[in-house]
């Protein structure tokens, strides 16, 4: 079906026919009353919650631009399972927590759970600059605003300040480790 309200649409539907039916409203400039096709309509009656997660997970979808099509498949299934995962949380717990938030918690625990420390080295070249960040637990937090530079707070980044085969670069970062209260940069991107 193509049917033309603000702007074309395409709907393809093997449930429904090409008949058209009411809406229960009237057209203010017309007085007449608006009809819409029967696939329109049963999409709208059925179809707000998908349009709501879409909407929740454009906000923090994990996507990059990418051409290829099962990389945007496979990172919408796990955004999907991830909204998911907050609605039974939140049903389960009564715990009011927001999406963000609950994102946030689950990339932590996940990496708690499943951290494996690295391998020495079997051979190859050697790595000149094997930072602690590398190694050891860092979870990264924004640098404490200042009253003086207010929400652009930013430090020097320790890892291109310190890269032995790097020319030393001026990098500011508005994350830091807690741990050692040195700014990092790989959050940064």
């Amino acid at each position: 079906v193509k049917w033309h309200d603000k702007r074309d649409v395409h709907v393809l539907s093997t449930v429904h026919t090409a008949t058209m039916s009411a809406t229960g409203k009237v057209d203010h400039l017309t007085g007449e009353r608006k009809i819409k096709p029967d696939c329109v309509l049963d999409y709208n009656l059925k179809m707000g919650a998908v349009d709501k997660a879409d909407m929740i997970n454009s906000f923090v979808e994990c996507t990059r631009k990418t051409t290829k099509w099962y990389k945007k498949i496979f990172f919408q299934l796990i955004d999907t399972a991830v909204l998911n995962g907050s609605i039974v949380h939140r049903q389960l717990t009564g715990k009011v927590i927001t999406y963000q938030k609950y994102r946030e918690n689950l990339m932590r625990e996940l990496l708690e759970e499943h951290h494996t420390p690295r391998r020495p080295s079997t051979g190859g070249r050697p790595a000149v600059d094997n930072p602690l960040r590398l190694t050891a637990r860092h979870f990264p937090r924004k640098v404490p605003q200042t009253a003086a530079q207010g929400s652009r707070t930013r430090r020097h980044c320790k890892v291109c300040l310190s890269a032995a085969r790097r020319s030393k670069q001026r990098k500011m970062t508005k994350y830091m480790c807690l741990a050692w209260d040195t700014p990092s940069l790989w959050l940064s991107w």
